[in-house]
């Protein structure tokens, strides 16, 4: 029989995860559009998103009264302390999403020439959404040899994501050589994709704030 301090921290771990899960579908969603350059569902995505930060806020209340009514050791208090980091990142890579789903259409809709980054920036969103999502099945992981399996995974992810923004930071600067009029717009687009990788960067925090614990 659990105790009402493990009922309270399993709670904790369903809400987190359904949390983690919103971003998780929210980046399955751009990486669909990415490659069928549908973009329709992208304002729904978004609002899937609207509540993140006043679930975080929840879960963090959640959090706080456990700890003061439980008043946990040592150990139990590392792992709900490394909660309150957990949900801060959701609620970054939520508002990287966001703004992702916000502003890539109308650059789209540019002049700029798009057609060999495509590639590319497909790539990343794979990697990114890979990242999250095995960061996200470590919340609901039943043993620690899958917790170290994912976290591994995620780490592996996030490195191949960085590598393909490199590749796309590459394609864009000889787009702007070659169009320099258009420098502020490439750039402004090269921007808005880093924050496909610093998703994945969120990931990585979360799978290793996880394995810590």
């Amino acid at each position: 029989m659990l105790t009402k301090f493990e009922e309270k921290l399993n709670d904790i771990n369903s809400q987190m995860y359904d949390l983690g899960t919103r971003v998780v579908e929210a980046n399955r969603v751009i990486l669909r559009a990415l490659e069928s350059s549908d973009y329709s569902q992208f304002d729904s995505a978004k609002e899937s998103l609207d509540d993140v930060q006043s679930l975080a806020n929840e879960i963090d209340n959640k959090i706080i009264t456990t700890l003061a009514l439980f008043s946990p050791e040592a150990t139990d208090l590392k792992k709900v302390v490394a909660f309150l980091k957990v949900t801060n990142e959701f609620v970054r890579a939520s508002s990287n999403t966001t703004s992702f789903l916000s502003k890539f259409p109308s650059k789209l809709n540019s002049t700029l020439d798009f057609e060999q980054i495509m590639p590319n920036v497909i790539l990343l969103q794979q990697a990114t959404l890979k990242a999250f999502e095995y960061a996200v099945e470590m919340i609901v992981a039943e043993d620690k040899g899958a917790t170290k399996d994912f976290c591994l995974k995620a780490n592996i992810y996030e490195g191949k994501a960085d590598d393909f923004y490199s590749l796309v930071e590459k394609d864009l600067f000889v787009e702007i050589i070659s169009s320099k009029e258009l420098t502020k717009d490439y750039f402004e687009m090269l921007a808005l994709i880093r924050k496909m990788e610093k998703i994945a960067d969120r990931a990585a925090s979360i799978a290793n704030l996880q394995s810590n614990i």
